[in-house]
């Protein structure tokens, strides 16, 4: 009734003309005179604002979807609206959403139409600038649009979270950044390209909005059931694919994925860990009940495995931690507690779960404490990036350093120049305490992993396929999952040769990855994969390399280690020699080359653009072997003349990187 209702008073203000007069504020409104002219505007009709900016059948123009340098000014100039008229606001960004008769998808079939992104970015910079906005019909329309098996709107949620909780999952970070994610939260923030500059106290209140219109205390919350529906819609894109290319199944996979783990990461920080618990269903029911894969139900339930508690002691605690007196803690002692209603979870149970997930033949070598261990932990567990709190602290410090040389004294820059130092300060010492803490957790980890590597792996007739199950349960899925994972797969096999892992053998690992299941994995990834599987085996080779490095280093790090024993069934047995090692190197550099020729010979598009990508991510330590540069240069030059241009232009990087990696290659 109402929309009817002004819709007939648009039509007679239409008749008197007052609309035109809108329709030239409109077209003069910019940012350096939107507070002159958003007024005028406003004084016209409030109400009537909202359809000139956002017309239904009427205005065939709508100048937001057209135009994005206007999203700002327009913004803007919502801040005179009432809560009835942001209310109306919603309804028609909402219509304009389910409008037919417009494409989401531009003609190449990748990319999203420039309507919806605009769309997205305009109700994402709103609803972070204006609080009265409510968002629960826009969440409800998301869900029912991905109970349809429909995903483009999640642009909407993406913009949503990354505006109002500061919150963006990207592919490209430099190393630098990587590291820096494994920090804490204020590290994490203080790396990323667009955290350092905000207000945090409107980012805490954007944030608290955003979370609280998913978990509203009186009505259905939607926080839980988006995430499942998106993380099966993941599901759903590989299995009822219906593209022409597989390119462009590839694009709606990994754009669904980058936003699944952007919410996740949102949802585990926005709650308290107590609240996350009695959220998220337990393991079992996200594995059958919702029919989500390992990888990703493990991604959701991480957060409620770090809150097992010691029935004696009541701290939370891993099982097999160690408590004052040195004894380990048994897994019947372990429990998750929820509210009351929920029902009291053993860690027995939990391994009792992850038994039936894997088929049986799987826990032959493989013990289920070795699943939970490394699908429960994350990379701030095994790592510490010492050189990326000491760099932010340092440019901190050096941020005061320039406020203190500030010669203006007016008394509001000496005002301004008192609270950035504040914040900054408190900053400084954010990181300084929790690098501290960072440190003692890893080390606490460490110790832990020591107590409990002698039960992961066991011998058998089937010792030699240990490193393959390991690979195919647990590195495989959990190396093309993010950026963060690539790495810490890469530190965890780095950890577990170190602490000296009974019947884990190091060299067959990598061996075994190099020479047999390399080059099907670069077949099979999509884009984004194929850069996170190039910066697992940059990590891995970049391992390799440093022991090769000096037999004095390969005597220290790998002589007296089970990873280096000849014979598998036997981790006391003989050591691979150094000079044996060597050439093994040498065997490892021949396949990678001819591996990634294969592939940028292939007449598989797919293939061809992978191997780049992974060479992309490889360069700087690959190839070492003056032959394999050469053949994997002539290789890239034929590539730089290739018609798609997408192939061009990622040959064009990798010659160059090449180029420049001739003077570190040997003959």
């Amino acid at each position: 009734m109402l929309l009817r209702a002004t819709q007939h008073l648009m039509k007679q203000q239409r008749e008197s003309g007052q609309m035109i007069s809108e329709y030239i504020i409109f077209i003069g409104l910019k940012y350096d005179n939107s507070l002159i002219l958003e007024v005028h505007l406003y004084n016209c009709n409030p109400l009537l604002t909202c359809f000139n900016y956002l017309p239904l059948q009427y205005i065939h123009n709508f100048q937001v979807e057209a135009y994005r340098d206007m999203i700002n000014p327009v913004v803007d100039a919502f801040k005179y609206l009432t809560q009835l008229e942001y209310d109306i606001l919603q309804y028609i960004v909402i219509e304009r959403l389910a409008q037919g008769g417009r494409e989401r998808v531009k003609d190449d079939g990748l990319n999203l139409s420039d309507w919806l992104q605009c769309l997205a970015s305009f109700w994402g910079h709103l609803c972070k600038k204006h609080f009265s906005m409510e968002l629960k019909c826009l969440f409800q329309y998301i869900v029912n649009q991905l109970k349809k098996g429909l995903g483009t709107e999640l642009v909407v949620l993406e913009e949503l979270i990354q505006q109002m909780a500061n919150v963006q999952y990207t592919e490209n970070m430099t190393d630098e950044q990587v590291d820096g994610m494994a920090g804490s939260e204020t590290l994490r923030l203080q790396s990323s390209l667009f955290g350092s500059t905000r207000n945090y106290k409107v980012l805490n209140k954007s944030t608290n909005k955003l979370r609280d219109s998913l978990l509203p205390k009186d009505e259905p919350k939607l926080a839980i059931p988006l995430l499942l529906l998106i993380a099966q819609h993941r599901s759903k894109i590989i299995i009822n694919a219906d593209a022409t290319y597989i390119k462009m199944v590839s694009e709606q996979f990994d754009r669904c994925h980058g936003i699944l783990l952007q919410y996740a990461e949102f949802l585990s920080s926005a709650v308290t860990p107590s609240t996350y618990v009695q959220l998220v269903p337990p393991l079992e029911d996200l594995v059958y009940k919702y029919h989500i894969e390992p990888d990703v139900a493990f991604l959701i339930y991480r957060p409620v495995m770090r809150l097992f508690k010691s029935s004696s002691s009541g701290e939370a605690c891993w099982p097999l931690d160690g408590n004052e007196e040195g004894e380990s803690v048994s897994c019947d002692d372990m429990t998750l507690h929820g509210d009351s209603s929920q029902k009291l979870i053993m860690w027995s149970d939990l391994l009792n779960t992850i038994r039936t997930i894997l088929p049986t033949k799987a826990w032959n070598g493989l013990s289920p404490e070795l699943y939970a261990t490394f699908w429960g932990l994350t990379l701030y567990d095994l790592h510490f990036p010492k050189d990326r709190y000491d760099a932010e602290i340092k440019k901190l410090h050096d941020n005061l350093k320039q406020l203190e040389d500030n010669s203006d004294n007016s008394s509001i820059a000496i005002s301004r120049r008192k609270k950035d130092k504040e914040r900054i300060q408190d900053l400084v010492d954010k990181l300084n305490n929790e690098s501290d803490k960072h440190q003692q957790h890893v080390a606490s980890v460490l110790q832990r992993l020591a107590r409990e590597k002698d039960k992961w792996l066991s011998s058998g007739p089937d010792a030699l396929k240990i490193n393959m199950e390991f690979l195919q349960r647990c590195i495989y899925p959990r190396c093309v999952f993010s950026m963060q994972d690539a790495v810490y797969c890469a530190t965890f096999v780095q950890t577990m040769h170190s602490l000296g892992t009974p019947f884990f053998n190091t060299v067959n690992h990598i061996d075994v990855f190099i020479c047999k299941t390399l080059q099907p994995m670069i077949c099979c990834c999509t884009e984004y994969e194929a850069g996170r599987l190039g910066r697992f085996l940059h990590e891995t080779l970049k391992m390799a390399y440093y022991w090769k490095s000096d037999e004095a280093i390969y005597e220290r790090e790998c002589g007296n280690k089970p990873g280096f024993a000849l014979y598998f069934r036997f981790p006391n047995s003989q050591r691979v020699p150094y000079a044996q090692f060597i050439k093994v190197h040498y065997k490892w550099s021949t396949r990678i080359t001819k591996v990634l020729n294969q592939c940028m010979e292939s007449k598989e598009y797919m293939e061809i653009r992978n191997a780049l990508i992974v060479l992309t991510k490889i360069t700087s330590i690959f190839p070492v072997i003056r032959k394999s540069g050469i053949n994997i240069e002539k290789r890239v030059a034929k590539l730089k003349g290739d018609e798609r241009e997408d192939l061009k232009v990622l040959a064009t990087g990798v010659a160059a990187a090449l180029a420049a990696r001739k003077v570190s290659v040997t003959s």
